[in-house]
């Protein structure tokens, strides 16, 4: 009986120990970073589903794809709110260019826009070829964004 005590002691010290690191690693990366760094991760898991359709591993079903286009655009307007002053450093990626070039960095994200919002539109009717085009363009807007304002992985 003398030892529970301890025990429960030493289990709890270890959990507290092995959260302590990542925490502290999480720590140096500001919140609207983490927040960012998520809802993009939210819309990734939303949007790499529909290119495994469009590239032809899953069977193509208009009501299910549709309803993933519903959700890209409601989850694509997030990431932009947490891009604010400040908010480098940590597991941040982002260029300072996004701040000292705002208007540009704009453009980008209204590109994007532009580009999910087709795709939704698109995503109404059955025609694959123009749903792959559409599904390009957003791969395009995503990928010049972030060869412009991301930083390699180091």
């Amino acid at each position: 009986m003398t030892h529970r005590p301890f025990a429960l002691i030493s289990a709890l010290l270890l959990t507290v120990g092995g959260v302590m690191p990542s925490y502290a690693a999480d720590e140096a990366t500001p919140p609207a970073a983490v927040a960012r760094q998520q809802a993009f991760k939210k819309m990734l898991r939303t949007f790499e589903p529909m290119g495994v359709t469009l590239r032809g591993f899953t069977p193509y079903n208009q009501a299910q794809f549709l309803r993933q286009a519903e959700l890209l655009q409601q989850l694509s307007h997030e990431p932009w709110l947490h891009f604010t002053a400040g908010t480098t450093g940590g597991k941040s990626r982002a260029k300072p260019e996004i701040w000292s070039k705002a208007a540009e960095f704009k453009t980008e994200q209204q590109r994007f826009l532009t580009a999910v919002d087709a795709l939704t539109q698109s995503a109404k009717g059955d025609d694959l070829k123009d749903l792959r085009a559409k599904y390009g363009a957003i791969s395009e807007s995503c990928k010049h964004c972030h060869d412009t304002y991301r930083l390699p992985k180091t």
